[in-house]
């Protein structure tokens, strides 16, 4: 009964009143926390400062939009667990194929052109969590994030078609780090001093090149 702790008010229990200024129609100025990227990293950061209005966040993608086809749909069961906290695991496990049984296959031994089944276990290891293993399109758990972004405190919405093109640290400023967006579509470039700058963008992350790190591990240009 959270919903009510504070009296009863009338009105959808999962939108918060909101306690930021009206969203400007581009990237702000000046931000505590720029998110760069609206991957599942990006996503998940925005939507918890999205909940605390007097954090400044901005969280910008090159992408002209949100994600509309899946990349990675598979959502493990401690997936799931973190979604029940941002509230929306009801709508997953609805929306959701479960996977609760995994069966293994081998050349069937009284016809070696065919195969059989070997073994069939659960797919969950017993006690590992109260949640299942389930698939859901990577785009509509974006959805989700994005919704619950929405309806946080702070109203959070992304701005696409922007790209982290430069990026300088200034320690003695208040906001020490100078950022130069790029937008995608053409038009001017613009400046944003930011207190933090988060680097969700991937493995090819613009952030880490400009603040002179390696990708450890190995790299492919390749699709996936």
């Amino acid at each position: 009964m959270q919903y009510h702790q504070n009296g009863f008010r009338a009105g959808d229990p999962h939108v918060a009143p909101s306690g930021s200024p009206k969203r400007p129609a581009t990237p702000p100025d000046e931000v505590d926390v720029l998110i760069v990227g609206c991957g599942p990293a990006g996503l998940t950061l925005a939507a918890q400062l999205a909940r605390f209005a007097d954090i400044r966040t901005c969280i910008i993608d090159q992408k002209p939009g949100p994600l509309e086809f899946g990349q990675a749909d598979g959502i493990a069961c401690r997936s799931v667990e973190m979604f029940e906290a941002f509230g929306f695991a009801e709508k997953v496990l609805r929306e959701a194929y479960w996977v609760n049984e995994t069966a293994f296959w081998t050349p069937d031994p009284g016809d070696p052109d065919a195969i059989a089944r070997s073994d069939r276990i659960r797919d969950t290891e017993e006690g590992l969590s109260e949640f299942p293993h389930v698939i859901l399109s990577q785009a509509r758990v974006h959805d989700f994030f994005l919704e619950h972004m929405r309806n946080g405190p702070a109203r959070l919405e992304p701005y696409y078609n922007f790209a982290l093109s430069e990026l300088s640290h200034e320690p003695d400023a208040d906001l020490p780090n100078l950022v130069t967006l790029t937008p995608t579509q053409g038009g001017p470039a613009r400046t944003m001093r930011a207190r933090y700058v988060v680097g969700c963008d991937g493995a090819r992350s613009q952030v880490r090149r400009h603040i002179g790190l390696q990708l450890e591990g190995d790299a492919a240009n390749q699709a996936w």
